[in-house]
């Protein structure tokens, strides 16, 4: 097994998870306000915007997978990053998938 690890803009959840359950992975946790800082910049309380008066969160999705379903859902997140990409031309986009090993203890 492992363990999908996706960080994104709060913005993309609905669209990632449309393509989850379009991929057959219907089993996931989301944790919602996360912060932190990276090449898209900073975001959570500590980055608040003046003009718009919003506050830029990301959230972070977690998914065990059985190791057939890792392929397939790696690549649709794949291809969903280079859609955005092709979007954005040279702006960096919110979004990293990260997987490692999982063991099922209980």
């Amino acid at each position: 097994m492992k363990t999908l690890m996706i960080v994104a803009r709060d913005s993309m959840l609905t669209e990632l998870e449309d393509l989850l359950h379009k991929n057959g992975i219907n089993a996931y946790s989301v944790i919602n306000k996360v912060e932190g800082s990276g090449k898209t910049g900073k975001v959570g309380a500590f980055h608040h915007s003046v003009y718009t008066g919003s506050t830029h969160f990301n959230l972070m999705i977690l998914a065990v997978l059985q190791s057939d379903q890792v392929e397939k859902a790696v690549g649709a997140l794949k291809a969903f990053h280079a859609a955005r990409k092709k979007l954005a031309k040279e702006e960096p986009i919110p979004l990293k998938l990260f997987a490692f090993p999982c063991e099922e203890l209980l």
